[in-house]
C-alpha cells in the first residue's frame, strides 16, 4: 500500500480516537506522565535489556524505544513460523513503518510518539516489564486487552497493528504465498490521479450556479 495513503489512514484513526472528547486528547499526556513516573518506581523492571542494544543506522526517524517496540510487535503480530508465508525478518517491516510515520504532520507524530511510549510502559503494571520484553503469547494478549479497553487503548492498539500489517503486506515478496498478483492499478496500467475532489450533488451545483448569477 502507498505509504502516503497509509499515513493518512493512520492519522485519521488517531485523530478520530483522540478528538471524540477533548479531555481524552489531554488525558493521553496525563496518563502517559503518570505511567512514566509510576514506572520509575520500578526502575529495575522498567529497564529493558534492549535498551543497551544499538538500533540500525537507517532508523533515524524512530527513537530507540520506538524501534524496539515495532520490532517486537512485528514478531508478535506476524507469527508465520510453520506456514508458507515469508518470515517478517526477511522484509523491511520496521523500515516501512518508519517511512509511513515520516509522512505524518509533526503534531500528530509527536502525540503518537507519546502514545507509543505509554503502550510500551503500561505493561509494567500488568506484567512487571515493558511490552518489548513480553513473550509472543503475552504480547498478543496485551494487544487483545487494549483492543477492548478505553478509547486511548483501542486507538493505540489499532494504529500499531495497522502500521505493522501494512508494512509487511506492502512488500511484493509477501504476495506469492497468498496468490496475490499485485494491485489491479499496476496490472492494468491505471495512472495515479492523486487526491480527487469530492463529488458534488446536482442540487449543490445548482445552488452554487444560482449564487454566481446573483
Amino acid at each position: 500500500m502507498n505509504s502516503h495513503l497509509q499515513s493518512r489512514r493512520i492519522s485519521a484513526v488517531w485523530q478520530q480516537g483522540m478528538a471524540r472528547r477533548r479531555f481524552l486528547k489531554l488525558g493521553l499526556f496525563g496518563v502517559a506522565g503518570v505511567a512514566a513516573v509510576a514506572a520509575g518506581g520500578f526502575a529495575l523492571l522498567r529497564r529493558s535489556p534492549l535498551d543497551d542494544q544499538p538500533v540500525p543506522p537507517w532508523a533515524t526517524g524512530l527513537s530507540a524505544a520506538e524501534f524496539h517496540l515495532f520490532d517486537r510487535a512485528r514478531q508478535a503480530l506476524l507469527p508465520v513460523t510453520g506456514t508458507a508465508l515469508v518470515h517478517s525478518d526477511k522484509v523491511p517491516v520496521v523500515q516501512n513503518v518508519q517511512q509511513t510515520l515520516s509522512y505524518l504532520d509533526p503534531v500528530t507524530r509527536k502525540e503518537l510518539g507519546t502514545g507509543l511510549g505509554l503502550f510500551d510502559n503500561a505493561a509494567v503494571f500488568s506484567h512487571g516489564c515493558r511490552f518489548v520484553d513480553l513473550d509472543d503469547a503475552q504480547a498478543c494478549e496485551f494487544f487483545d486487552r487494549w483492543g477492548e479497553g478505553s478509547v486511548i487503548q483501542r486507538t493505540l492498539a489499532t494504529v500499531i497493528k495497522q502500521l505493522v500489517y501494512s508494512a509487511y503486506w506492502q512488500e511484493e515478496a509477501t504476495w506469492a504465498p497468498v496468490e496475490f498478483d499485485g494491485p489491479v492499478s499496476d496490472r492494468w496500467g491505471l495512472p495515479y490521479l492523486g487526491n480527487a475532489p469530492m463529488p458534488e450533488s446536482p442540487n449543490m451545483a445548482s445552488t452554487v450556479s444560482e449564487g454566481d448569477n446573483a
